[in-house]
């Protein structure tokens, strides 16, 4: 296999790892929307009422489920999700990469045995009509299914990284500059050209009357020294 047909490979791993998780993410988004929009409803709701809006605290509870688990994925592929590198940064690049991707194999053998886990709950809750009794019955199997959809697609976004370590490739999201670093820097560099601008003129004109003083000087001390 040529250098090529890897990179092309390689990208489409790539792609299909974007695909599964940027919808999950915008999702998980559109969740954490409406946990907010039912919050607010709720307190505007039981302060002028005296009472709760019935459902909106059970729709809150599967909303969050939703934002957890549907965000892992894109947490993933962005490379954003929560980690200290500190041990890594001080060692060699080559055992660094070989501890990431003993790291990601951990953690994809851990979330395999997950995803077994809660879909096996998701089958049984779906069986049993489960439900939460509060203001009103509110079902619990649709949560469950989301937890097993969020951590199969991050299953296959950690598969995905596995296989670019493997091939010595950055990981999902390494391969993308950060926005906020890269604004950060833009904002650096034009600061430090203002500034030039600044002082250019000032530091030309230092120039100009300080050239003629050492034109003069260094003609005359060899008349001094002839003397």
């Amino acid at each position: 296999m040529n250098t090529t047909q890897t990179a092309g490979r390689s990208a489409a791993l790539r792609r299909a790892a974007r695909s599964i998780a940027v919808p999950l993410g915008a999702l998980a988004s559109l969740s954490t929307l409406a946990i907010m929009v039912a919050i607010v409803i709720d307190v505007v709701v039981r302060n002028a009422g005296g009472r709760s809006v019935p459902g909106l605290l059970e729709m809150s509870e599967t909303a969050l489920v939703a934002t957890v688990f549907l965000g892992l994925a894109y947490a993933g592929v962005t490379n954003s999700h929560v980690a200290v590198d500190l041990f890594t940064e001080a060692l060699r690049p080559r055992v660094a990469r070989v501890l990431i991707a003993l790291a990601w194999l951990v953690g994809v053998l851990i979330t395999a045995w997950l995803v077994l886990a809660t879909f096996e709950r998701a089958v049984e809750s779906t069986e049993a009509g489960e439900l939460r009794q509060g203001l009103m019955d509110w079902p619990l199997w649709p949560a469950r299914w989301l937890v097993v959809i969020g951590l199969v697609a991050f299953l296959l976004v950690a598969l995905v990284n596995i296989v670019l370590l493997v091939r010595g490739e950055p990981l999902l999201g390494e391969d993308e500059p950060d926005p906020d670093l890269a604004a950060a820097h833009e904002a650096r560099l034009e600061e430090r050209l203002e500034h030039h601008h600044a002082i250019g003129p000032e530091a030309q004109a230092h120039t100009d009357d300080a050239a003629p003083a050492r034109t003069a000087d260094s003609t005359h001390r060899p008349e001094e020294g002839r003397s």
